[in-house]
């Protein structure tokens, strides 16, 4: 765990949900200067702090972000929340735009991310993992809650992970639900939330049973996008009549966990880490 450091300059690259403000506080609590930045068109992160100056850029504008950042005097960097995938033509990049884009080469999360990455710490900035800064919302291996999988969840939890391993060395999504042995559903552009819709309308919206399963890809970076679950998930689990949830022990990240778990454990849906 890092140790609280004085003048530090934080900046957040951030996208929707909860997450960037956690950091936000994380870094706060450490005695950092924290500035966020978000993208137009892009969902927004909720509940910052107050006083936490937030500027909005095209998402392409790599080169203006760059310098913003520099502006600023910023040192270290962490990338947090989730982004729509917008299409290239709705990119507009400026100069170093067009440079990260190709040494992406493929608009998949991982190429990119990689990209984003590299190209902050070739400018002089520090890129922050969560993990490293919130080490607490990572989870060990184990059943969280008092809820445990069935024998036939636990085929479908085993079914799920080699789905997602397959997947994932394609850069292809990070959770995926499974029913009964039948791969109801694999994560795509739309995100965990359509997801769980989609598969409980395939399975029957009256039925209950199904098990999301969650976890980073095999060669992911952990310097951003690790999978993230938290109450609005566990909620609609218990909406959709879900029996089960898999995550990934330390390489996923969990809001809110006594409310998850807490919740949970009232609808008799059993949450692992593994």
């Amino acid at each position: 765990m890092m140790k609280k450091t004085e003048n530090i300059t934080f900046a957040l690259l951030a996208g929707g949900g909860a997450l960037p403000g956690i950091l936000a506080r994380a870094a706060l609590a450490r005695g950092w200067q924290v500035r966020a930045i978000s993208f137009a068109g892009q969902p927004q992160p909720l509940d910052l702090p107050l006083g936490v100056p937030l500027e909005s850029f095209p998402l392409g504008q790599i080169g203006h972000i760059l310098a913003h950042l520099r502006g600023h005097h910023v040192q270290k960097v962490a990338l947090a929340g989730h982004l729509e995938k917008p299409s290239l033509f709705s990119l507009k990049p400026d100069a170093a735009g067009l440079k990260l884009l190709a040494r992406a080469v493929m608009m998949h999360d991982d190429a990119l991310l990689r990209a984003v990455t590299a190209t902050l710490e070739e400018n002089g900035f520090t890129v922050v993992g969560v993990a490293e800064l919130m080490p607490d919302l990572l989870v060990p291996a184990g059943v969280l809650g008092k809820v445990k999988a069935r024998a036939e969840e636990r085929d479908d939890i085993a079914l799920g992970r080699t789905v997602l391993g397959v997947l994932g060395d394609l850069d292809i999504g990070q959770a995926c639900v499974v029913h009964k042995g039948v791969v109801l559903g694999v994560e795509a552009v739309e995100g965990t939330d359509e997801l769980l819709a989609r598969c409980a309308a395939l399975r029957g919206a009256e039925n209950r049973g199904g098990v999301l399963i969650k976890r980073a890809k095999p060669l992911q970076t952990e310097l951003a996008d690790l999978p993230v679950v938290g109450l609005t998930t566990m909620q609609l689990l218990v909406q959709h009549h879900y029996t089960g949830l898999a995550i990934g022990a330390q390489k996923t990240l969990v809001l809110e966990r006594a409310e998850v778990v807490a919740l949970a454990d009232k609808a008799g849906i059993f949450v692992v880490a593994e």
